[in-house]
């Protein structure tokens, strides 16, 4: 009697070990993943880097691997009740991981740091157009006192800006500069030439301010933010002294310093677009990672369910039925968690906005795993089903190589002197368009396949195309080729770049 106690635990075990040791691989390559993370951002983002370190640092003294793996193996020796203490606090501590990573608000910050640098870069545009006009009506010889009005609004705006982006430039750290840089802005040279008869300094060509000079060689956002305030000091300095020389009814010279003025407001949109590129690369980065990892893992928990489903199907004969529908259940359950993944994954992308090829694919990934799932809850193992879950075994190795490919090109551009690919500021594309159009061309061939595939049944059944289940299925491929050409005039249209 006690023997037949203890069978039953005895007989999960295996399976229950087998589960958690995926488990530990999986958090094995998620480990990987983020300390690979972490030396990307080494120097781009050095603080975010610093939070994956340390966050998998705490990981390893808290021994959470080995907890884990020592799970596996009481699971292995039927020790369920132990084993389950031990997932207890495991638990606890994957939930405290989760909380540090979360702590640094990466993502959020990439955000909020690309809407507040677009929204300066739209007021230097305008800034920009307004002086501009001025210099163009100074020249055309509108009245210098109304001119010089003009001109004191568009320094207070300049002066304003400055300030702005002088707190912007704060929260990327200590600048040595900071306290003075309104000082340092372009200052006059002792012993500079005069403008004769005005009393004004006159420009010096090669004079700069000393933060723009300790920051010459950097090229972090830190360093371009700071660049990017004295340039907008400097630029206000002109527009006062430009205001000053129309009071005075010297047009010339203070057309001169209204040229000057818009020179340095162009060098700060040019500092201002490039640390917009370079968040762009780091948000691409870490999608790119987020999505590596997380299709990784679907591709694994898929072949193993397509491996499963293979082995039910081949001895679903000899099978009790009991039997074969608790095994096609549990493989229900994980294709539903698979299916989630996708939908997880769906989001990132739609998010990101740059890619159309790729989300199509992985909303056909999400619709064919929840149809997989519909089956397998039935109990259907037949060759349909198998049929599903090897395409998509199939789409998922697809997207991963292109992601792999991303990975690589990502890696190369930032190792290249010129420092990443050619686009305009902020809108770096997920992927290129040739890796687009090659998983178009993937969608396109698997909707050819399961319309042939289909063809056959109906040919081989003699069934009509105005059965119910017969319609819903042409349906989904037609709406699948309407997205699939959906997605190839975005491409080519260039709309989601």
């Amino acid at each position: 009697m006690p023997a037949l106690a203890v069978e039953p635990p005895g007989r999960d075990a295996p399976s229950l070990a087998a589960r958690e040791a995926e488990l530990l691989e999986r958090y094995r390559d998620l480990e990987r993943s983020f300390l690979r993370l972490a030396d990307l951002l080494a120097v781009s983002d050095p603080r975010r880097a610093g939070v994956l370190r340390s966050a998998f640092s705490r990981a390893r003294q808290e021994q959470v691997q080995d907890r884990v793996a020592a799970i596996v193996i009481m699971l292995e020796q039927g020790q369920l009740l132990k084993a389950g203490t031990s997932q207890q606090d495991a638990i606890a501590q994957f939930r405290g991981l989760l909380e540090l990573l979360e702590s640094g608000a990466g993502e959020q910050q990439l955000s909020d740091t690309t809407k507040e640098v677009r929204a300066i870069l739209g007021r230097l545009a305008t800034l920009i157009a307004r002086q501009r006009d001025l210099e163009g009506q100074t020249e055309a010889g509108e009245a210098v006192g109304e001119l010089a009005e003009k001109q004191r609004v568009a320094a207070d705006e300049a002066a304003a800006l400055g300030d702005d982006v002088g707190r912007f430039a704060e929260r990327f750290g200590d600048d040595g500069g900071d306290q003075d840089g309104r000082q340092k802005a372009d200052p006059p040279a002792a012993g500079a030439e005069q403008t004769p008869g005005d009393g004004h300094p006159a420009p010096a060509e090669d004079q700069r301010p000393a933060t723009d000079e300790q920051d010459d060689e950097q090229d972090d956002d830190g360093s371009r933010a700071r660049r990017t305030r004295q340039r907008l000091e400097a630029a206000e300095k002109r527009m006062r002294q430009a205001r000053e020389q129309l009071d005075g009814a010297e047009r010339g010279e203070a057309r001169e310093a209204q040229q000057r003025a818009v020179e340095e407001l162009e060098t700060a949109r040019a500092e201002l677009e490039e640390i917009l590129r370079q968040v762009r690369e780091e948000e691409v980065t870490r999608l790119l990672v987020q999505l590596e990892a997380r299709i990784r893992g679907m591709l694994k928990a898929e072949r193993g369910v397509l491996a499963d489903a293979e082995k039910l199907s081949a001895v679903a004969a000899a099978q009790a039925e009991r039997e074969r529908q608790l095994e096609a259940a549990r493989l229900s359950r994980e294709q539903g968690a698979i299916t989630a993944d996708a939908a997880k994954a769906l989001t990132l992308l739609r998010d990101d906005g740059t890619a159309a090829a790729i989300p199509q694919a992985l909303e056909h990934v999400h619709d064919d795993s929840a149809e997989a799932a519909a089956r397998l809850t039935r109990g259907d193992v037949g060759r349909d089903t198998l049929g599903l879950l090897g395409d998509l075994v199939v789409g998922l190795e697809e997207m991963l190589a292109a992601i792999e490919k991303a990975q690589q090109a990502q890696q190369a551009d930032e190792a290249s002197p010129a420092g990443g690919r050619a686009s305009a500021p902020g809108e770096q594309p997920l992927v290129d368009k040739l890796s687009e159009l090659k998983m178009l061309r993937s969608l396109q061939l698997r909707v050819n396949t399961r319309t042939q595939r289909l063809s056959r049944l109906v040919d081989a059944a003699e069934e009509q195309p105005g059965e119910p289940e017969l319609r819903a299925v042409l349906g989904r491929l037609a709406e699948r080729q309407r997205a699939i050409e959906r997605a190839t005039r975005d491409i080519v249209e260039g709309l989601v770049e």
